[in-house]
Order: structure tokens, then sequence, then C-alpha cells
């Protein structure tokens, strides 16, 4: 029997599997004999950690914690020479491992000039000692993957903008827009390097992609090139490139074909994702899958989740280049039951 990394690496690899994996985020799953229990029904952690670390000459970001009609609310602003920009963020309740943001950075053209002496600003140093003490911690029953960040035009619809102000300025400021991008772009290349270099097997871009949003012009003009640039600089390095692609991805179909990496990660089935695992077994033959377990199932009683799991494992059709995971938050109490049935259903296929 294979252990739980090998497992992993096996079957994103388009190997043969003893079993198809099943991970979940590890910060997902608190410490406990439940989870003790899972773990040794064949349920693996995956670590995300940065290739990189960063450090400033001449910027300084300041946080400030206050609270509001009763919620804690994070202002986190940057202070550069040439001027500031600010956001304001709510923590998750659920995990408080992320945030909600409120407002962003990007307010006005004057912020472009900001985020852009931020980005020249930084220097980078390697992160390995601390990928490799995870991957000593994780052991076999997991894996660590380098998350190098999101890609630079989905940093700043996320980080940077928010929905609206980006669908504006990148009509109405497209010189700002593909400015700051080029920026970003050309300090990308050093993260890459670092990734590459890094101890870790699979490299992740946490790029949530969601087609409503990019647009087949945004991925082919801005996402492409990105994912062509990692992949030829891994190639020969046995290191797999895994795409974070969460949200509807059906108008996306022949460019994610089209488009140069290993792995399309958390791919979520219908209701949630727009594209079956048998349209995505279709429509990208040479990309493995490594699927969000479809997240309202976990709140299913038992009988229902395993008629859906060997529903997917049906769709998937082989052991090889297919995995499921957990990416998605869930209440902890149902993650614990769904991930008991899920592990016996790829337990006994």
């Amino acid at each position: 029997m294979l252990d739980i990394k090998t497992r992993i690496l096996t079957a994103m690899a388009w190997g043969e599997p003893d079993r198809i994996p099943l991970t979940v985020y590890d910060w997902m799953l608190p410490r406990g004999m439940t989870e003790r229990h899972l773990r040794a029904a064949g349920v693996g952690l995956v670590v995300r950690l940065p290739g990189h670390r960063v450090q400033h000459r001449e910027v300084e970001i300041v946080s400030q914690e206050y609270h509001e009609s009763g919620r804690r609310l994070i202002r986190r602003t940057i202070r550069t020479p040439v001027g500031e920009v600010w956001q304001v963020l709510e923590p998750d309740p659920a995990y408080e491992t992320s945030n909600w943001i409120h407002e962003h950075f990007i307010k006005r053209p004057d912020d472009y000039r900001v985020l852009e002496f931020y980005y020249r600003d930084m220097v980078f140093h390697d992160n390995f000692q601390a990928i490799r003490e995870a991957q000593r911690r994780v052991g076999a029953d997991g894996i660590v993957l380098v998350r190098i960040a999101k890609s630079p035009v989905q940093e700043m619809l996320y980080q940077m903008m928010g929905l609206e102000q980006f669908a504006f300025d990148y009509q109405e400021q497209r010189d700002l827009f593909d400015s700051l991008h080029a920026t970003m772009v050309k300090r990308y290349e050093e993260l890459y390097e670092f990734a590459a270099e890094s101890p870790a097997e699979i490299l992740q871009l946490g790029d949530n992609i969601y087609s409503d949003v990019v647009g087949r012009e945004r991925f082919q003009r801005y996402l492409m090139p990105e994912y062509a640039k990692i992949t030829a600089r891994i190639k020969g390095t046995g290191k797999l490139l895994a795409v974070h692609m969460d949200g509807n991805l059906k108008s996306l179909q022949a460019d994610i074909a089209a488009a140069r990496f290993d792995i399309v990660e958390a791919i979520t089935p219908p209701p949630m994702g727009d594209v079956s695992l048998r349209e995505a077994r279709a429509c990208w033959p040479a990309k493995a899958l490594w699927i969000n377990f479809t997240s309202p199932m976990h709140l299913e009683p038992p009988e229902v989740i395993e008629a859906h799991t060997r529903a997917l494992v049906a769709e998937a059709g082989t052991k090889r280049g297919f995995g499921v995971s957990v990416t998605e938050d869930a209440p902890v109490a149902a993650l614990e039951k769904s991930l008991a049935v899920i592990a016996r259903v790829l337990q006994d296929y």
C-alpha cells in the first residue's frame, strides 16, 4: 500500500495509485481524535507555503485593529515615499485564516504609483528552510505545496481593486492598469525562480479562476503567458504546476485545454461549478483533476454523500490523474462526517 504522499504524487503524475487520494487543506481539520482516525483512514493533509519571503527597503506596512458595529476590522496601510494606500479587512470568523476585504487598496489613479513603488521596493529571499521543516513534520501523511501567489492580474482583481474598480479601470484606465501589471510580472519572475528551486514537488498558483469574471480575453492575454513561463522553468525538474480554479469554467474550456500547466486544482463539480468531471476529462485529457469535493454535500446524510462520491468516481473514469480534496470552508462537524464516508468509498474503489 502506498503512503499518502506517494499516492498524491503518483495520481497527479498520471501513474496508477493504489487508490484515489483524498486530501484536505490542513487548517480546515482541527487536531484531535476524529482527525487522527480520518488520517488513519487515508485522509492526507495539504500544507501550502510560499517559496519566498519578502522584505522592504523603504515601504512600511501598518495594521490597525478596531471594532465597528460589533465587528472586528483591520485597516492595513502601505506607506511609501510617493504616498500611501489602505484596505479594510474583516477576519473570517469561521477559521480566521482568511479575510473579507471591505475596502481595497486602489480607489483613485494616484494609488497605482504607490503600488508600483511597493512592488519595486520588495526584496525576496528563499523560504526553503520553512518548507523543509513542514515536509519533515508532515512526512508521508500529506504534501507540502509551494503556493507561489495569485497571478498578477488575479492579485489585482482580488486584493487591490475588487470587481467594480477592476472592471472600470480595465476599460477607462488601461494605461495605469497595464503599467502596474507589467511591474508585477517583472517581479514575479523572481518568485517563479524561488518556486522552481524549492524542495516542493507541486507548485500552486492560487488564481481562484471564475470564467464569468476573467473572460477569455484576459485569460489569454494575462494568465496563459504566466502559466507558460512557470511550466517552461520547471521543465525537466519533475515538478508539477497546479492552478486553483474553483469557479465556473465552461466558457474557458478551450483556453484551459491550451494553457500550459499540469493540474486543474479545486475544480468543483455542479451544482457549484458548471463543468462536470465527465466534461473536464473530455476537454482536458492531458490535465490531472484534483477536485474540491462538492461543498453542499458535506451537509447531506451519509447515504447521499456516498452516492455522490461514487458518481464522481464513475465520471472520473480512472484513478490516474485524479484526486479528491476539500479546499472550501465547511462546518467542522459536517466535514468530519463527510470525510469518513468519502474515505470509505475511495478505499472500496
